[in-house]
């Protein structure tokens, strides 16, 4: 009887909407400040690693990591009530914040806003028979004709070949990434092959070309 008489006493709590409504907003008001203040912190992390040289790119992450502490300082700057976050809404706003930036900093590394990827040469043929880097090749006759493979995220503006000391000769692009040219055969005399993108990046290697 007892234990009947204290269900009928129970109440539910009353729901409290202006409350509820007031929290749904505060926490998308936050979760779109946050998305929003991704956006100068990849531009940091950009331009940090542009300039850093081959720290670069560790010194605009740990940027963008430092810049997510700052959303403590930044939300109530834009108005945001943030004396009743608790630990989850923090985890909340600060994984839309790094996911955000992240998606953003990595844009921006990629065409058409920056090239930071040298090309490759995928494959090389003398006379028809493949040579890898570092390899060496034998011709059965006094001439040969090189063909290259190269590519690139943007495209390779110019390849070249050079025998042993000489200065560089230029291979001719007969498709997107294919090159070729054709020369007499050197005597056992590394040749250096190398192609080169539109924003200075290049990448070379030696074959051996013997009768």
């Amino acid at each position: 009887m007892a234990k009947k008489k204290r269900e009928e006493d129970w109440q539910a709590p009353e729901f409290d909407e202006v409350e509820f409504m007031r929290k749904e907003i505060r926490g998308a008001r936050a979760s779109i400040l946050s998305v929003l203040w991704a956006v100068p912190a990849a531009f940091a992390s950009y331009a940090l690693t542009l300039v850093g040289s081959g720290a670069g790119a560790a010194i605009g992450f740990l940027t963008g990591l430092g810049m997510i502490y700052l959303l403590k300082w930044i939300l109530p700057i834009l108005r945001v009530d943030i004396s009743k976050f608790k630990r989850r809404d923090w985890f909340g706003h600060g994984a839309s914040f790094f996911f955000s930036w992240l998606a953003f900093w990595i844009l921006l590394l990629n065409p058409p806003f920056a090239d930071l990827t040298a090309p490759m040469i995928i494959g090389m043929n003398v006379n028809g028979t493949s040579v890898p880097c570092g390899g060496s090749v034998a011709s059965t006759t006094s001439s040969v004709v090189l063909n290259v493979t190269a590519s690139d995220n943007v495209g390779v503006t110019f390849a070249t070949y050079a025998i042993g000391g000489e200065q560089p000769s230029s291979l001719s692009g007969t498709s997107e990434d294919l090159w070729q040219a054709s020369f007499p055969v050197p005597t056992s005399t590394p040749v250096t092959i190398s192609v080169s993108d539109g924003a200075g990046h290049s990448f070379s290697c030696q074959i051996t070309i013997t009768r």
